[in-house]
């Protein structure tokens, strides 16, 4: 951007998001802490937060507030009080998954613009569910928009997972039936699906297959592309793929979602060969995938191998080529007529998604063997020596211990004899194996009084946390209702949940202070209504975060060349609002001559700023020379603003 289009005006969220979708958007976020009063599944770290906010959240309802901060982007700017922080869980051995943390406001902006897909996309969904009946997809939710209203459907399994990850196990079983002799299943497996995600194919995507009356009434064009594309940017710090955080429904729909494509791009795969096959089933939820392929009974064994060999490469490939994802290695093949395929099929099956807490739910056995066999997989685990801790990990039945959720184990073991039984086994448990399974084994030891003190001591005793024993503390807190203010303080030990935690103990939106540099909310309201200059802090949010400080120090020139014309009472003409312009506006607003003489060493250093001028002596900015530019712009905007 040069001096002479400051007042390019380039539209904003609010050019498609409407002020409906954001009240939805908080609807579904305030439903979500309705419902964690009577179900654990919503006692996670985000939701006691939001919790604690109390009645402060409802001013973020009021139509100016979104036409203020969120309509004319410039939530971009206020980064403490739309703030998203990163840090990482566990996955088996030593894998770890990223995790983001959510300010209440920076959660909201994302559902609503989340749900703007989930409304663009909702009559898509529903032909694609009515005219491909081979396929079954699901993401443990179902948000509607009711065809009247245009309001947001919020019953219970809109956003509860349980009843459509049930069905989901059970159409994969019903295909373990009956005659199995000439049918293979195809499991396939996305490697870091989430983390992979191209939010620009999807957007491509829906371009394509979205109805133009649609596209036109949601006003989905090139231009609210941008600006999603540039909002996960934002997110993801100008990386692909969406966020993943506790009880997020918004990032399970667009990653059930963007692989609607895949179930019809894997329908047309199989489609082209009719003559091997009789029958096919493709059944999925999220991005657990299990295809059924029947074949045609005059295809023998070689024939089999051969074609299935040849459908899976191409799968791979189309899902590579058209989405730009991968399969990892634990994609299989089951040959459901080796009896030794179907029991480990069964068996993955029963391995639920991280954050997909659910007993089986097929399995009729008698409650009291289930606490007995409960009771077993504890006593097992507690002769595991330290070393195996991971092998241990795989090799324990979490269906077992996922019984503690059943209401009716829960009740039983609040015996008193169970309840000593309990005691007894976590008297001298080395408590590094709870990560075997973090939460049941948590609610186990809690049903007795003194191993959940002692769980408690070795948590605090932990004088390094790594990202196992931050999820070991998040486990018992979630589980306790953050009682624990010794080890809400011991997360601080953390560098990955320090912030976090500083925003959980403040218990506040950050609003009087929002964070655009020092400014106090009067103050950076001023800018609600400069379009140009919230553009050129929304570029430079987006190139600090990718520590790309030559091309961010151009914007921030920009931003405060752009503040200072608004400001400026002469009338002067904008293309002739040069350096010496501004610092003569500086001069009557008695800003510090230090500062002054530091704004004006910024207009010379844009100009031998490589990205400005392909001048042979021009260099790049580094951060620290970058960051004090910055904080001398922070310094002049206290003044003028």
């Amino acid at each position: 951007m040069t001096d002479s289009n400051l007042s390019v005006n380039i539209p904003q969220l609010g050019y498609f998001l409407t002020y409906s979708l954001w009240e939805e958007a908080l609807n579904l976020l305030d439903f979500q802490l309705q419902l964690k009063e009577n179900n654990r599944h919503f006692c996670t770290l985000s939701m006691f937060y939001y919790e604690r906010l109390g009645k402060s959240t409802k001013k973020l309802k009021k139509k100016r507030y979104f036409n203020d901060r969120i309509a004319n982007n410039l939530f971009y700017g206020l980064e403490k009080e739309f703030a998203i922080f990163s840090y990482n869980t566990p996955k088996s051995n030593l894998g770890l998954r990223k995790y983001k943390f959510f300010t209440y406001p920076m959660r909201a902006v994302y559902y609503a613009v989340g749900l703007y897909l989930v409304q663009l996309a909702q009559q898509f969904i529903e032909d694609y569910k009515s005219q491909n009946r081979e396929i079954y997809s699901n993401y443990g939710g179902k948000l509607l928009f009711d065809a009247d209203t245009g309001k947001l459907q919020l019953p219970y399994d809109s956003v509860w997972y349980k009843r459509h990850y049930k069905l989901f196990r059970s159409k994969v079983r019903r295909e373990v039936k009956g005659d199995v002799e000439h049918k293979i299943v195809i499991r396939l497996d996305i490697q870091n699906y989430f983390d992979e995600i191209p939010v620009s194919t999807l957007l491509d995507l829906l371009s394509e297959y979205i109805k133009p009356s649609i596209k036109r009434e949601m006003r989905y064009d090139a231009i609210t592309k941008l600006q999603i594309t540039s909002f996960f940017d934002f997110m993801a710090n100008e990386r692909i793929g969406i966020p993943q955080a506790d009880n997020n429904i918004i990032s399970a729909f667009i990653g059930y979602l963007y692989l609607v494509f895949g179930d019809l791009f894997i329908d047309q795969e199989i489609q082209r060969d009719k003559k091997t096959i009789e029958r096919y089933a493709i059944i999925r939820y999220v991005d657990d995938w299990y295809i059924s392929v029947t074949f045609n009974k005059g295809i023998n064994s070689f024939e089999r191998e051969t074609y299935i060999n040849f459908l899976a490469s191409r799968i791979a490939d189309c899902i590579n080529e058209r989405l730009g994802l991968r399969l990892n290695p634990k994609t299989k093949l089951y040959w459901l007529n080796v009896e030794q395929d179907r029991e480990d099929l069964l068996r993955n099956l029963k391995k639920v998604s991280p954050g997909y807490e659910i007993p089986n739910d097929e399995d009729k056995e008698n409650p009291n063997t289930k606490i007995e066999r409960i009771f077993r997989q504890l006593e097992d685990l507690k002769k595991a020596p330290i070393d195996s801790t991971f092998k241990q990990r795989r090799s324990l039945d979490e269906e077992i211990l996922k019984e503690v959720y059943d209401k009716r184990i829960g009740q039983l073991l609040k015996k008193p004899g169970n309840k000593a039984r309990l005691g007894r086994i976590f008297d001298g448990f080395n408590f590094d194996l709870v990560i075997a399974q973090p939460t049941p084994i948590t609610i186990l030891l809690l049903q007795d009084i003194d191993a959940s003190k002692a769980f408690e001591r070795f948590l605090l005793g932990k004088t390094s946390l790594t990202s196992r024993d931050v999820w070991l503390i998040l486990s018992y807190l979630c589980q306790t209702n953050f009682q624990s203010q010794k080890l809400i303080s011991a997360l601080k030990k953390s560098t990955q949940m320090r912030e976090i935690i500083k925003t959980y103990q403040s218990g506040s939106r950050n609003s009087k202070s929002p964070g655009y540099y020092s400014l106090k909310n009067k103050q950076v309201l001023r800018l609600a209504q400069m379009h140009n200059v919230i553009e050129q802090i929304r570029l430079r949010i987006l190139r600090e975060r990718n520590c790309q400080y030559s091309v961010a120090l151009n914007h921030l020139l920009n931003e405060i060349h752009a503040i200072c014309y608004w400001l400026d009472k002469r009338e002067l003409e904008e293309k002739k609002y040069d350096a010496t312009r501004v610092v003569e506006f500086l001069v009557g607003e008695s800003v510090s001559n230090e500062t002054r003489m530091k704004i004006q060493n910024l207009f010379d250093r844009r100009n031998k700023n490589p990205v400005s001028h392909a001048d042979p002596i021009a260099w790049p900015v580094t951060g620290n020379e970058y960051l004090d530019y910055r904080a001398h712009v922070g310094e002049c905007l206290k003044h003028i603003l």
